[in-house]
């Protein structure tokens, strides 16, 4: 069985799940047999540019996904799993993929229904939690501060200006500030900024997504991967200590497979394009569990 959970990053099992279903940044897929977890892959999310809400359902199911644990998503796109045979269950309040799925495996993941869809009758891509959340409102000015919850549009480009990267394509940025969710450096430039303001973030490599370290690119036999896996796909595997490492396919032939346990990001300077679209305050359970929800 092939479980497919909506992510904000790509550390397998370890991932936070993403509770915007329609713009996670990838799925994780994790293959489960006798009550048992196996392999753990890392797929990207190619958005919604071709296919409109639709376009996440057919990528699972080209994948062979059988169910998907998620939190909050729109009409739509519960109908069109649930057209292509995809049983969608709520992930209840886990954070992490491991969490999601030993729950599904316990019995304790219902499948979906009306209380868990967003949008009304309207059906539109979404991925809100399925209950309203509470917040007192902010006294004085509305800036970015510790303990307030963040909405940011970017674009992100290399140092030459190439595009890799845009709330446009992925949905905007939308963290707890000061737990350490964004990149120190970028985290950093834009405290004390208030809702409407815009900021250019110049970040050399070193402080954005590292150097890139060709002692990080590794060698396998190709049966040790999935026969359909592709070029640009992701993967995880685990240090000695046993942490997830997430490693992107860069290379394939009949015989071996290279792994890139850099991230695709490494080793560029990088600039960021912000506008503050949102600034409010957590929740006293957002700020327990260190997250937006």
């Amino acid at each position: 069985m092939l479980i497919a959970i909506p992510s904000d990053s790509s550390e397998g099992l370890d991932s936070t799940i993403a509770e915007h279903f329609g713009h996670c940044g990838a799925f994780t897929l994790v293959e489960v047999s006798g009550g048992e977890i196996g392999e753990v892959t890392v797929v990207p999310n190619g958005g919604h540019d071709e296919g409109g809400c639709m376009a996440p359902v057919q990528l699972l199911k080209e994948k062979g996904v059988e169910i998907l644990l998620a939190g909050g998503m729109g009409q739509r796109p519960l109908a069109g799993f649930q057209q292509v045979g995809i049983a969608v269950h709520f992930k209840q309040d886990a954070v992490s993929v491991r969490d999601a799925v030993e729950r599904f495996l316990d019995g304790g993941c219902p499948a979906f229904d009306e209380a868990q869809t967003c949008g009304g009758g309207g059906g539109g891509c979404g991925g809100h939690h399925h209950h309203e959340v509470v917040r007192e409102p902010i006294e004085g000015v509305a800036d970015i501060r510790e303990g307030r919850i963040v909405t940011l549009e970017f674009e992100l480009a290399d140092g030459d200006g190439n595009l890799l990267d845009s709330s446009t394509r992925v949905g905007p940025m939308r963290y707890l500030h000061g737990v350490g969710q964004l990149l120190p450096a970028l985290e950093g430039a834009v405290a004390g900024l208030e809702i409407g303001a815009r900021k250019t973030v110049e970040i050399p490599c070193a402080d954005a997504f590292g150097e890139h370290d060709e002692s990080r690119i590794i060698e396998v036999k190709r049966t040790q991967l999935p026969p359909d896996v592709e070029i640009g796909a992701m993967v995880a595997t685990r240090d000695r200590h046993g942490r997830q490492i997430p490693l992107t396919i860069v290379h394939l032939d009949d015989d071996s497979a290279r792994l890139d346990g850099n991230h695709p990001f490494a080793g560029r300077d990088v600039v960021f394009k912000i506008t503050v679209a949102n600034v409010e305050n957590a929740t006293a359970e957002e700020l327990a569990h260190s997250h937006a929800h």
